[in-house]
């Protein structure tokens, strides 16, 4: 994989993890899951850590990126370090998501449909640490499947209507068409009619995203532009101080991009697409 691709993958985690930073302000999962046992306190004060590391480790990737270091060097195994536990906050909050809400359907899909965000740093340790075709094909597959994950959990989520994904759909109309009272029913109607067919695309995307011996270009660009789209109706439905949603799903629409990116190097070995 090209430097660029690899300076793309190292940009799609910092600026997811300057999302959940910046998401910090209200609880996290974590606070959920610890507050009866350790108290207010302790929970808040680990959030603000929590919060000040991921700062911290967002501005070490990048000199570490700019600085290019060998790969047994300390500054490499730092670098590898920190994309671990960035990955690792992003798997226990999908993890701990699910546990705090027991018997939520939507919240069931988060271990997989955060999939993209936490394989992300897995993927640009193994691209950093192993050379060689072989390994860019599994590393490949690792992305496929995140993305492939991601997009199952979005698909699920639509499918059995979430009250969230409705209030994406309403909000987005409102800030196009104008706020109008009037007009909520007939666009909650619209979300509601919508959001099938959304899974059904998605699903249909998965599918294809996963076909073996198959490198899709158009698929993987469509996949880029539904996830930047999803993850911009944060922001369109809610207001630009949420822009922190947008962020934490940089990988959502980023990491199909990279894939179509990748692919599209590699295109005089592959079939058509």
């Amino acid at each position: 994989m090209t430097p660029r691709l690899l300076w793309f993958l190292r940009i799609l985690i910092v600026v997811q993890s300057l999302g959940y930073a910046a998401k910090l302000v209200s609880p996290s999962s974590l606070n959920s899951f610890l507050l009866a046992s350790m108290g207010d306190p302790f929970v808040t004060n680990l959030d603000d850590s929590v919060r000040i590391f991921l700062w911290l480790a967002c501005l070490a990737l990048l000199v570490i990126g700019l600085l290019n270091p060998a790969p047994a060097s300390p500054t490499r195994r730092l670098d590898f370090s920190l994309l671990a536990l960035l990955g690792g906050w992003s798997f226990l909050l999908a993890i701990l998501s699910w546990v705090v809400n027991p018997g939520n359907p939507f919240h069931a899909t988060d271990p997989y449909g955060h999939a993209a965000r936490y394989l992300a740093p897995v993927a640009l340790i193994l691209l950093l640490s192993r050379k060689g075709t072989a390994w860019e094909g599994r590393i490949e597959w690792i992305l496929r499947w995140g993305v492939a994950g991601t997009f199952l959990g979005h698909g699920l989520c639509a499918l059995w209507l979430k009250p969230s994904f409705i209030d994406l759909i309403v909000g987005t109309l409102d800030l196009f068409l104008g706020d109008d009272p009037s007009a909520y029913a007939s666009r909650e109607a619209f979300a509601l009619l919508a959001l099938p067919v959304i899974a059904i695309q998605d699903f249909i995307l998965v599918a294809l995203l996963l076909l073996p011996g198959r490198r899709i270009r158009t698929v993987a660009l469509w996949m880029a532009a539904w996830g930047f789209v999803t993850a911009l109706s944060r922001m369109t439905a809610y207001g630009w101080d949420h822009w922190y949603d947008l962020a934490l799903r940089a990988c959502n629409g980023g990491i199909p991009l990279l894939l179509y990116f990748y692919w599209k190097s590699s295109a005089p070995k592959d079939k058509p697409s």
